[in-house]
């Protein structure tokens, strides 16, 4: 028996067992029968915690099936011999070998996660900050697939458990419960680390995870229904962030500004900036910094953003695009008494490029950024049902109808 286990010759040591343990049952009165069965027990004692020890590293299926199926069989040799083994069978509505399976089953998904652990740990010692994240999504999509596989293939492959493989990751068995705890931790530092991601990283990092839940949903855990709202979370609350320093620095501006006092004259029309933003924005460098703002908010979430954001998205580019018409309403309040004729006119030269130029362009800019046939692919709808819906309009004469007591653009 000795030989055998130095060997690692575990066949023939099991063979040796299962030998001593039905002597040991017929003739268990005999003083060295019951030597020689305590001596085998002490080394396969031994021999069972090195095999669990082996599931602790990195291992590949047929490995894993090879050391399990040796557990399975020393575990029915040691039930086989128990004195009440025939009343437990018989009694029990559950089959033995479901019983002998669960004591592996929770032995498995212990070692493995002390495994998978410890490559977490060296992951955090061994790479740099900037690529440490990467790295904890790339150890999950691996690991804990050939975790999920391992399992499905080695306690879930009897016919009679047919029933049990589509319900294993959706109820409260042990491995739904142990990868569920997983996913909250990855969750929890994705939560907060992610607000540290610059644009291009986010978006590695975005479709790093979703391969992750991909490569999940063949296994049947798809996981997009977690992270997905988990980054929508982030880039709206980028989004906001943005957007509103963008509109403090409006506000900021305009209080220091100073109207001119020469008459603009206008611009000719450039036909070569056609798509870009209009010319006119230019005479007024607030709505010149403001519009470059809101271009750069929404560049910074279009390559990311899914499209479920769109409608938040339009709503809060109309609070912003209403907060700025209350600022011109409160700065023309405060400084008309004080504009000679020019600059009274330059001012409402300033208000008519909000309402005729700077809105409409924001709204096409909108517009490219959430094409409306993907909205419409996406709710099911037709592109007429979504125009009367409204959800992708900016009304320019709703939004911009404070200042028609200075333009004087829109007719009562």
């Amino acid at each position: 028996m000795r030989e055998a286990l130095n060997a690692e010759d575990y066949e023939s040591a099991l063979d040796i067992f299962t030998f001593v343990r039905n002597l040991s049952k017929r003739y268990s009165e005999i003083p060295i029968v019951q030597n020689t069965t305590s001596e085998i027990m002490t080394l396969w004692y031994e021999t069972l915690y090195h095999l669990y020890n082996q599931l602790h590293y990195d291992l590949p299926l047929p490995q894993c099936l090879q050391i399990l199926g040796y557990l399975r069989r020393a575990n029915t040799v040691l039930k086989s011999t128990e004195e009440d083994h025939s009343k437990i069978s018989v009694g029990s509505k559950i089959p033995s070998h479901t019983i002998m399976t669960d004591g592996l089953h929770l032995h498995f998904l212990k070692a493995r996660n002390a495994w998978f652990e410890k490559a977490l740990e060296d992951a955090k010692s061994s790479e740099s900050s900037e690529r440490l994240l990467r790295k904890i999504v790339e150890l999950h999509r691996i690991h804990l697939f050939n975790v999920l596989t391992q399992h499905k293939s080695i306690f879930l492959s009897d016919a009679q458990e047919s029933k049990v493989r589509d319900h294993e990751l959706s109820g409260t068995s042990a491995l739904s419960c142990w990868l569920k705890q997983k996913v909250e931790k990855l969750t929890q530092m994705l939560n907060q680390d992610l607000k540290k991601e610059d644009e291009s990283s986010f978006e590695s990092l975005l479709n790093q995870c979703m391969y992750l839940c991909l490569s999940f949903g063949r296994v049947g855990a798809d996981l997009r229904c977690v992270l997905t709202p988990l980054f929508r979370n982030n880039i709206m609350a980028q989004f906001h962030y943005n957007l509103d320093k963008v509109d403090n620095q409006f506000e900021n501006q305009m209080r220091t500004y100073k109207v001119p006092t020469i008459k603009n004259l206008p611009r000719p029309v450039n036909e070569n900036m056609i798509s870009g933003p209009p010319e006119n924005l230019l005479d007024y460098y607030p709505l010149a910094e403001y519009c470059n703002g809101m271009l750069s908010t929404l560049n910074s979430c279009r390559v990311t953003a899914p499209l479920n954001i769109v409608k938040d998205v339009y709503n809060e580019y109309r609070k912003s695009l209403g907060k700025s018409v209350q600022i011109l309403l409160t700065f023309y309040n405060r400084e008309q008494q004080a504009f000679t004729e020019v600059e009274r006119q330059n001012f409402i030269s300033f208000c008519i490029c909000f309402t005729e130029d700077l809105v409409p362009y924001i709204t096409k800019c909108l517009s490219q950024s959430f094409p409306p046939t993907q909205i419409c692919e996406l709710l099911g709808v037709t592109l007429t049902v979504l125009q009367e819906s409204k959800l992708l309009q900016i009304d320019q004469m709703e939004i911009c109808k404070p200042l028609n007591s200075i333009t004087g653009l829109f007719s009562s």
